[in-house]
């Protein structure tokens, strides 16, 4: 499931609001002791990231997950060129000191099954609801909880942090493949201050066109 770029960020009741990532997605499958972080573009990342094999290999159960795979810099920030040095590292040795210097995190954001139960179909309220039942938050494996209504709170916070944007998502809409306005991306791109980016305004864009 793909957001579409959306040009400003707003609030709105049924809507739940995330940080925007900047890693890997990766489809987090586990299937009694065998765990597999397959890319979009279904490249297997099990040799690169056995830190996070093992995260998801302790969890209990069954499960197909749709996540976010990140490596942080020295400030806590997520690194797309810490991750990349990871990701082409694959020779044991390498990993495991990898491992040490550039350890990484998996943000997990859905639930498409549930043990046996395909649970696509079912709104993103519930399929959130058995994800954050399913494991407790360590330090390299993290269920995002997000923000409900409060869109353009949650921008203010992407702001402040410089971080990558946000993603908004319909909370009754389904796990559909490809690209859909259920699921929104919103992109910070340096405005210089919170204040500046006509938060009013936005919230009369998402009336219009949601």
């Amino acid at each position: 499931m793909l957001a579409t770029l959306w040009p400003r960020p707003f609030s709105r009741e049924g809507w739940v609001f995330e940080l925007k990532y900047d890693g890997f997605r990766c489809l987090v499958r586990k299937r009694a002791e065998v765990v597999d972080l397959i890319t979009r573009q279904g490249n297997r990342l099990n040799p690169s990231f056995p830190d996070i094999v093992a995260a998801v290999a302790a969890v209990r159960g069954d499960f197909v997950c749709d996540a976010e795979l990140t490596v942080d810099d020295g400030d806590g920030r997520p690194s797309f060129e810490r991750l990349q040095t990871r990701a082409r590292t694959s020779v044991p040795m390498r990993v495991r000191a990898a491992m040490r210097e550039h350890p990484a995190r998996l943000y997990v954001f859905d639930m498409l099954a549930d043990g046996q139960a395909d649970i696509r179909q079912r709104p993103l309220s519930e399929r959130r609801e058995r994800l954050r039942d399913s494991f407790e938050n360590t330090a390299s494996l993290v269920c995002v909880n997000g923000i409900v209504g409060a869109g353009e709170w949650v921008f203010e916070q992407v702001a402040d942090l410089d971080l990558e944007g946000m993603v908004a998502k319909r909370l009754d809409a389904p796990y559909q493949r490809g690209r859909t306005k259920d699921w929104l991306k919103i992109k910070f791109t340096g405005y210089s201050r919170p204040d500046a980016l006509g938060f009013g305004r936005a919230r009369q864009i998402g009336r219009e066109n949601l």
